[in-house]
Formats: structure tokens, C-alpha cells, sequence
């Protein structure tokens, strides 16, 4: 079957470092870029042993292998690359300097780039040398990135739907704090689909969402709900949120500022945060020490750096109360074997999020569309 070129690539606008005076840059078309009959890609890959980037680069892996075979290409695996900066966290210069040198060093291989995240994957684009409109497939659904899915100059995202997890986190706080119940159900009050099958372990996620350009508009990041009832006896409560890094992309873009939004909206006094640098626990875990003696908090949203030290993070905020509610949002409490922490026989504590598992089919699941888009 004849692959051809789809309008989500067809216009793409030229990238600064692509254009000159001297003409217009030659454009990525898929006909050029298999024309060797090889799919060379690579990978910007995130903080090293993260879950969710092992299970976003498996399966964007899958993916790629799925759509070669279909069509009868070789696929290649150039590169795959961890970008952290010196500190360890996720880096967008470092996948933008990546990209850079892969140019150069794949000169005429480089037909697709995957990265772990949104952030990464803007930069990406911005490499020197980097043919316009080279396919790019990210994740988290940032502004930024939505906007170049909207303009096709990158292929598609996935959103966590991390403004309604926000306001889930907020809500369950909110019941545990006034002892309603249930603490959440389907009817929450927000967009994104909530799974609770797993509530008896503590756990809440919600369902993926893939973004194209046909939804990237209203899947940008503060398009908030409005008409949510107050939880009564909130007044006088103050919410502490603790976020494990302050340049996080998407903890700045969602949660940052969802969190407090849905918290006051809900009916909390207050909502105040504290950030850590996404490395050093013992750093943050002062930070949270101090705080929870400079004011009374009726309740604490928890996000922890490293996954396997939530212990004592709770150790620390139930010192202060030890029935304090406690929500882990984003970052899933893990065991030291790299399996989820069981935290159903810890009273009052739950995570909400999305589970590691599953992130890469959804990420593959963007490329196998990308893929199929191009076959009509």
C-alpha cells in the first residue's frame, strides 16, 4: 500500500534553525525518510529506573516494531538516550543537545524521535540541523506541546489528565478531612474518566488520554471545571502540598497550580506548598518538617522525590498528626523490589495518579495512529 504524506505534516512551519535566505529547507516526508527501506529512531529517556519512563520507552518500542512490520521496513534503534542534567533530573537541554548530536551523527537515519515527555520533546525539536517536521511523539500534554500538535510540528501526547487529578487529590482530601463517604466517586465533578477499581488498595487513577491535534485545544492544561459544590467544614482547614520539584514541567503546569486552585475552590482556608530540587529527599523532607510546625494543616498532598522513601515522608507528617490525611499524587509510592507499594492498611493515606503500567501502550498507541494516518 502506498504510503502518502497526511495534512498534519503537510504544513509544518519551518523551525528557525531551518530556514535561510537562501530558500526554503527541505521538509521530513515519510517517502524520503524510508526510502532505504529502515526506520532509524531515537530515544530521550528520563531520570534513569523511573517507571513510567521504562514503560513509555517499552512501549513506544512495541509500537515502532508494529508498524515496520506492516510495512515491510527494518526498524532501527539508533540511540536511546538518558537526559538528565547533574543534579539527575529529567532535562530538556540535555535532550535538545542529544538531538543535536544525533543529527550529525545519524546524518540521513534519523527518521523519529520518542521522548518520555512533553519538555523533552519541544526541545527536541529546536535541535540544530534537525529536518523540519521530523515526527515527534511525547508525553504529558503540556501547553506547549499542544500547540505544536495543533500546528502539526510535533506528532501527538498523551495527557494523565493531571487537572482533574488535582481536583480528585483535592476532593478526597477535602471527605477525609470532613469524614464524608464515600471520599470519591465517579461523579467527582471532573473531565477525565476516574478509575476505582483498585480504591480498596488505596489507589485512584484516571484513564489516558491521547491527544491530536483534533483535541490538543481543550486538553491544554488549565482548562479547569467550574460549578463544584463546597465540602462543608473546610473553612477553618489548611492544605499542604508538597511538590518533589520546583522546574518539573508537569508538576508546574497541572498540579502547581491546579492543586491550590481546587483546594479553595472546594472549601480549604488555605493551600500552601513547599518544593523540593527532584534529588534530595533528606532536603525536602526538612523542608516539610519545618513547615508542618509553622502552621496547623488538616491535610497533606504528597508528592515524594524518590519513590521507594514515601515511608518516611509519612513518618515525618504523622509525627505532626497521626491521623492526618494523606494523598500521594503523581509519583506512586514504590517497594524496594521496583513493585507498587501495598499502602491499603495505611489509614487515611491513598495515591492518585496514573500507574506506570499502561503509559507506554498509550504513547504506542500515538505513534500506531500516527502510522495508520499516513496509509489512508
Amino acid at each position: 500500500m502506498k504510503k502518502r504524506l497526511i495534512p498534519l505534516f503537510a504544513s509544518v512551519a519551518l523551525l528557525a534553525a531551518g530556514a535561510s535566505s537562501c530558500g526554503e529547507t527541505e521538509k521530513w516526508s515519510w517517502e524520503k525518510a524510508t526510502a532505504d527501506g529502515e526506520f532509524g529512531y531515537i530515544v530521550c529517556i528520563g531520570e534513569d529506573g523511573n517507571p513510567e519512563a521504562i514503560d513509555r520507552t517499552q512501549g513506544c518500542k512495541d509500537a515502532i516494531e508494529e508498524i515496520c512490520k506492516d510495512a515491510g521496513l527494518k526498524p532501527v534503534l539508533l540511540e536511546e538516550h538518558i537526559c538528565v542534567d547533574n543534579a539527575g533530573s529529567w532535562s530538556d537541554t540535555e535532550a535538545q543537545n542529544f538531538v543535536t548530536r544525533a543529527v550529525t551523527q545519524y546524518a540521513g537515519k534519523l527518521d523519529f524521535i520518542v521522548s518520555n515527555n512533553d519538555g523533552m520533546a519541544v526541545a527536541a525539536s529546536t535541535a540544530n540541523g534537525l529536518t523540519p517536521g521530523t515526527p515527534i511523539v511525547g508525553f504529558d500534554a503540556l501547553s506547549s506541546a499542544c500547540d505544536m500538535i495543533i500546528n502539526g510540528s510535533l506528532a501527538g501526547s498523551v495527557s494523565q489528565n493531571g487537572d482533574d487529578q488535582a481536583l480528585i487529590v483535592a476532593t478526597m482530601l477535602g471527605n477525609m478531612v470532613a469524614g464524608n463517604d464515600p471520599i470519591i466517586d465517579k461523579n467527582y465533578g471532573g473531565r477525565a474518566e476516574i478509575v476505582l477499581d483498585d480504591l480498596d488498595q488505596h489507589l485512584v487513577s484516571t484513564k489516558l488520554t491521547a491527544v491530536t491535534a483534533t483535541n490538543a485545544a481543550e486538553m491544554k492544561p488549565g482548562n479547569y471545571v467550574t460549578d463544584l459544590d463546597k465540602i462543608s467544614g473546610l473553612s477553618d482547614k489548611n492544605l499542604l502540598v508538597v511538590e518533589y520539584n520546583a522546574t518539573d514541567n508537569f508538576i508546574q503546569e497541572t498540579f502547581h497550580k491546579a492543586l491550590p486552585h481546587y483546594a479553595t475552590t472546594l472549601g480549604f482556608g488555605t493551600a500552601d506548598y513547599i518544593q523540593g530540587d527532584g534529588t534530595d529527599d533528606t532536603k525536602l523532607q526538612d523542608l516539610l518538617r519545618n513547615q508542618l510546625k509553622t502552621k496547623t494543616y488538616s491535610a497533606v498532598a504528597l508528592n515524594v522525590i524518590t519513590h521507594t522513601n514515601y515511608q518516611g515522608y509519612l513518618d515525618i507528617i504523622r509525627a505532626s498528626d497521626a491521623d492526618l490525611p494523606v494523598v500521594f499524587f503523581n509519583r506512586q509510592p514504590m517497594a524496594d523490589n521496583d513493585k507498587t507499594a501495598d499502602i491499603s492498611g495505611i489509614a487515611n493515606t491513598y495515591f492518585v495518579g496514573s500507574s506506570s503500567s499502561g503509559q507506554g501502550t498509550a504513547q504506542g498507541q500515538i505513534i500506531k495512529d500516527w502510522y495508520n494516518n499516513l496509509t489512508k
